[in-house]
């Protein structure tokens, strides 16, 4: 089970914390109101955001879908789909075979995911600025606003169940999930220094 070798970066107040240029996203049709999450633009917790970055690194190993198949119904995007913009939208940028590499799926598959995309003028294509030959997806404007929606929507969703625990529960689960998650990175990394060594 490798993890994928580019670490990039976390996003910095990518949530629109105070103080953050261009927070307020606007709309790319309908409101907030319209997808029921009117009073979640603002209500996320240092808890929630602690769960939500570690399920994204735990996502890194395995396809992480479930928490996003409530929403596609209402956005009228398929779950694939929504992978994608979500990798997009928590990494940036990323060639078309890194952006496989996340969602899970092939080459050939992803190209036919960015075509549609593309075509709902949610993700544009560009070359990469290093590797000419490479092909570079990232976020129109258009997608930075559902992939905000599609942000706030799981962060209500762990904040429900956050809700349901205790705060020594809530230490206990982060707790075990930064130790499970440390013994990931430990042996991916081991594998990594195994096939360079060999």
């Amino acid at each position: 089970m490798r993890r994928p070798e580019d670490r990039p970066a976390a996003l910095a107040n990518r949530r629109g914390d105070a103080g953050a240029e261009g927070q307020d996203l606007p709309e790319d049709g309908g409101s907030e109101e319209s997808h029921g999450l009117e009073d979640e633009v603002d209500a996320s917790t240092p808890e929630s955001r602690r769960l939500h970055a570690l399920l994204i690194e735990f996502s890194r190993y395995r396809s992480l879908k479930n928490p996003l198949a409530g929403i596609c119904e209402d956005l009228q995007l398929t779950p694939t789909q929504m992978h994608a913009l979500s990798w997009l939208g928590n990494d940036g940028p990323v060639q078309v075979g890194v952006l496989a590499q996340r969602v899970g799926i092939t080459r050939k598959t992803i190209t036919g995911v960015v075509d549609r995309l593309e075509s709902m003028g949610l993700v544009e294509r560009t070359r990469d600025v290093e590797d000419r030959r490479a092909v570079v997806v990232r976020l129109t404007q258009p997608g930075s606003n559902v992939f905000a929606r599609i942000d706030r929507g799981l962060d209500a969703s762990l904040r429900r169940v956050l809700d349901l625990m205790g705060p020594e529960d809530r230490d206990a689960v982060f707790g075990i999930l930064e130790r499970m998650l440390a013994r990931l990175t430990a042996e991916a990394e081991a594998a990594d220094d195994d096939s360079q060594a060999g």
